[in-house]
């Protein structure tokens, strides 16, 4: 069976690294498409990874004119795969191919020389000296950013070049032009002889460079690695990002968790993001809490900081503790199966199908977001509560959100999102009707999403959920009419 680490239908994830994690270099791009995630089996390599930010981090504050100078070479940096491929199968590269190689040597070693300048010592990169790369490719040493085949090659180049040069001074000069028409004659033989010994000395050249291919593709290798390595401490430094500690026992701890996109945009509209703790340390976590309190986005929040700790970056929080996981696997009300002509349950369905049989294998993070929701309370429950008797027989962890009560199952872990338990309903009331007829705001929604409390607190499996249902429609502004029926209905 395949092994899948992190399944979402409409890939978050993936998107989040692409926008946040800036890349420089095409080879820096090429491994962040491929990042590497750490598995059990290789924790050592995690933990390197996480001291090398950490170390890198502090360099950076003590050298950032270094890192700056890195990255304008990283800049500089262009695509030599397609060259490099035709070098390795022994082909004759032309001009073009030989200046892109002599231009990578010459910013190889500049980045080679900056990266000395910070004394820091990391397993994976391995850059190579390309002095003999750039004078082979620079026999003039003028140490030029361009390339041709220089006359210095060859002394029959260097002779060949000089008769051209003689018979175009004849022609300039020349009026007779039965005469002109044999210098050109002559000239035509000429630039032949040229073109062929030109075409010998790139053939010797890129045998020579045939020589050089390991250490070229060890640059290759460590430029990309090295932009990854930089953009993941940027990142940890944009957003406060912090290194977190690993334990063994399969437990999840974040205290002050954020959603660095949500934060984001939470800014942008000067509005104050509220960040999540969570400690997880049984196999089966609940989450409940009224609609719109925000608990599919606490669970994408801790989804994508768990898989982000697991390819080696700092996580968004002030303090983490965490195990190293086999997958990750979330069931999101955003699932493409949807789309294919799936109702939301029968792709819940599928989806869990798949869970299953991974958790028979390999210990994970199984995150269900509001399972069921596609159901009636009654089977709703039944559902989760059979889930959930069942993921006890397995070692993976299981955070699940639910609005329903009465779930009551022992050996589990309850949390709740405050929402809007603390809120004066009738002064949010007002303050929503007078922003309305103000034309402040067109349906209150954002004036009730800033009252909106989305940390975490612990209860018991006895805390009822917040009905905030019927509250919600008020402050929205549902008729009258409609929520008076509601409220004769429910006593």
């Amino acid at each position: 069976m395949k092994r899948i680490f992190y399944k979402q239908e409409g890939d978050y994830i993936k998107s989040f690294i692409i926008n946040e994690v800036n890349t420089i270099t095409p080879y820096g791009e090429k491994e962040k498409a491929n990042i590497k995630i750490y598995k059990k089996e290789n924790i050592d390599k995690l933990v390197k990874e996480l001291n090398y930010i950490e170390n890198m981090i502090k360099s950076l504050k003590e050298n950032d004119k270094v890192y700056d100078d890195i990255q304008y070479e990283f800049c500089k940096t262009k695509n030599i795969i397609n060259t490099i491929k035709r070098l390795e199968k022994k082909n004759t590269l032309d001009e073009i191919e030989l200046f892109e190689i002599k231009n990578f040597a010459i910013n190889s070693n500049k980045i080679i020389k900056n990266y000395l300048k910070l004394n820091i010592d990391i397993d994976y990169i391995n850059f190579k000296d390309l002095d003999k790369v750039v004078k082979l490719l620079d026999p003039d040493e003028l140490n030029l950013t361009t390339f041709q085949i220089y006359s210095a090659y060859s002394k029959k180049l260097l002779h060949i070049r000089q008769n051209k040069l003689n018979i175009e001074k004849k022609i300039f000069s020349e009026s007779n032009k039965d005469t002109v028409d044999k210098l050109k004659v002559e000239r035509l033989e000429i630039v032949v002889e040229e073109e062929q010994e030109e075409l010998r000395i790139r053939k010797a050249l890129s045998e020579k460079l045939y020589n050089y291919l390991n250490d070229i593709n060890e640059n290759i290798k460590s430029i990309g690695k090295l932009d990854l390595l930089i953009a993941k401490v940027k990142l940890a430094l944009k957003y406060e990002a912090v290194k977190p500690s690993i334990n063994n026992e399969n437990k999840i701890f974040f205290k002050e968790l954020i959603n660095p996109n949500l934060q984001t945009l939470l800014d942008s509209q000067n509005k104050k993001y509220i960040p999540i703790s969570i400690d997880i340390d049984k196999k089966i976590t609940i989450i409940s809490g009224a609609n719109m309190g925000g608990k599919s986005v606490s669970m994408k929040t801790i989804a994508l900081n768990l898989y982000l700790f697991q390819c080696g970056f700092y996580v968004f929080a002030k303090e983490a503790n965490l195990c190293v996981l086999d997958f990750i696997y979330i069931i999101s009300d955003d699932m493409q199966d949807i789309n294919k002509g799936l109702s939301t349950f029968g792709a819940e369905i599928i989806k869990l199908k798949e869970i299953t049989k991974l958790m028979k294998l390999k210990d994970g993070f199984v995150a269900l977001d509001e399972f069921a929701r596609g159901t009636n309370p009654i089977e709703g429950r039944l559902l989760l509560k059979g889930i959930c008797e069942y993921f006890k027989k397995y070692n993976s962890i299981s955070l699940i959100s639910t609005h329903l009560d009465d779930i009551n199952i022992d050996d589990v872990s309850y949390y709740q999102v405050i929402g809007l338990k603390n809120v004066d309903f009738d002064g949010l009331k007002r303050q929503i009707d007078l922003k309305i007829k103000t034309g402040k705001s067109s349906n209150g929604v954002q004036i009730l999403q800033e009252y909106m409390d989305y940390r975490l607190e612990k209860v018991t499996k006895e805390t009822k959920v917040p009905k905030d249902a019927i509250n919600i429609c008020k402050l929205l502004g549902l008729d009258n009419e409609i929520v008076n029926i509601i409220d004769k209905l429910s006593k």
